[in-house]
């Protein structure tokens, strides 16, 4: 492989991997973000409708009405408005939001009454950067994922090292996994981010510039 060749190679590398280092998640408490991620875009689906534009669900059948399916799903304590949730039946099993651009630096929610069969997974590109169930969700807001309607508490998802999330996946074997007020920060990409690529794209000129003719090449 000739040296340019390979500079390509490790700029496109270490682009992957800055891509995909991880996410850290916390549970605080109250049903709306705090702290650094109050600046967040908050998605409450009081209107009924799917959002649009940055953020894009995949199933209005997710949005619940006011109250909830009695028997099959219940609102996050003290939210007297409509909600998201997934489960067995009375909505679908997955529902998904996915974000265009660079993606989003930060995602949050409210959730009520944690069950172990409840499990969250976020995306960057095509990779899974975590996957977590309702028993760790709980764990970080103290509290035992034993379905307890009373329990309600807000998860926050951080990116780190360069990572961004492109899509979030809501999951549920039982009845339910409830959810509001979703948050959203979207990703500013980093300088290295546009100096890795710049680099990249010169690379390729670059070598573009040198390739010669097939019928030029000496062999030895």
């Amino acid at each position: 492989m000739s040296l340019t060749k390979t500079l390509l190679a490790l700029a496109l590398t270490g682009a992957a991997l800055s891509a995909h280092a991880g996410v850290d998640y916390t549970a605080t408490s109250g049903n709306t973000p705090t702290g650094t991620a109050s600046a967040a875009t908050v998605i409450t689906f009081d209107d009924g409708l799917l959002p649009s534009g940055f953020a894009s669900y995949d199933k209005i059948s997710a949005i619940m009405p006011v109250g909830g399916h009695p028997g099959t799903s219940a609102p996050p304590p003290g939210d007297a408005t409509r909600y998201f949730s997934v489960g067995v039946s009375g909505q679908p099993g997955t529902s998904s939001v996915d974000f265009s651009g660079f993606g989003a630096s930060y995602f949050g929610f409210y959730m009520g009454s944690p069950d172990n069969y409840n499990v969250v997974t976020l995306y960057s590109g095509n990779t899974q950067i975590l996957q977590i169930n309702g028993t760790d969700m709980a764990h970080a807001a103290s509290l035992l994922a034993d379905g307890n309607q009373s329990h309600g508490f807000y998860m926050n998802f951080a990116t780190n090292a360069g990572t961004t999330i492109s899509r979030v996946t809501f999951s549920s074997t039982g009845n339910a996994f409830e959810t509001d007020n979703h948050a959203y920060i979207a990703a500013v990409p980093e300088p290295e981010t546009y100096a890795m690529l710049l680099t990249g794209l010169g690379l390729v000129g670059f070598a573009s510039r040198r390739r010669r003719p097939a019928s030029e090449e000496c062999f030895y």
